[in-house]
C-alpha cells in the first residue's frame, strides 16, 4: 500500500513538473511594459533575481531546454530573452509557427528577413526572433530578443 501511494505521489509530481515546464514558451515579448510581478505571476519562481540596481532587476528563468531573462526597471519590464532548445527541425517550425500566429494575434507586424531570421514590431516593442543549427549537436535553437522603444 506504501509503495502505491508513493509511487502515485512521484507520478503526480513529475506531471505537474512537466506541465509547468512546458508552459514555458519562448513568447516573452508579451512581457514587455508589464511589473515583475506579472513575469513572476506567469512564470513561476525564477531561479535567480537581482534586484540591486532599481534601473535593472533581473529575473531569470532555466529548465533543461529553455532559458529566459527579464529585465525591469521602475516602469516595467524593458527588454526580454528568451532561448530554447529543440531535437528536430519540424518542432521548431511548428514552434515559430505558434509564435508568429500568436504575436499577429496580438498586434504585431512582422518582417521576415529570412527563412531563419524574423523581425517583429508593435507600438512600443521590437522583436527579433531567430532560428539555428548546431551541426555538433544535431539540435536547434531559437532566440528571442525583445526591446522596449520609443515609436
Amino acid at each position: 500500500m506504501k509503495k502505491t501511494i508513493s509511487l502515485s505521489i512521484c507520478l503526480l509530481h513529475i506531471f505537474f513538473f512537466s506541465v509547468s515546464t512546458a508552459a514555458q514558451n519562448i513568447q516573452v515579448h508579451d512581457m514587455i511594459g508589464k511589473k515583475q510581478s506579472e513575469v513572476i505571476k506567469k512564470y513561476g519562481a525564477p531561479v535567480h533575481k537581482d534586484n540591486s540596481n532599481p534601473d535593472m532587476q533581473c529575473i531569470y528563468y532555466k529548465t533543461s531546454n529553455n532559458t529566459m531573462i527579464f529585465v525591469a526597471d521602475l516602469n516595467g519590464v524593458y527588454q526580454t530573452e528568451a532561448t530554447k532548445i529543440f531535437d528536430t527541425e519540424p518542432a521548431i517550425r511548428k514552434e515559430i509557427d505558434m509564435f508568429i500566429s500568436n504575436s499577429l494575434g496580438n498586434g504585431f507586424s512582422i518582417d521576415t528577413v529570412t527563412t531563419f531570421d524574423f523581425h517583429l514590431h508593435k507600438k512600443g516593442t521590437k522583436v527579433d526572433l531567430q532560428m539555428s543549427e548546431n551541426k555538433l549537436t544535431k539540435k536547434f535553437e531559437i532566440r528571442v530578443k525583445a526591446n522596449r522603444v520609443e515609436d
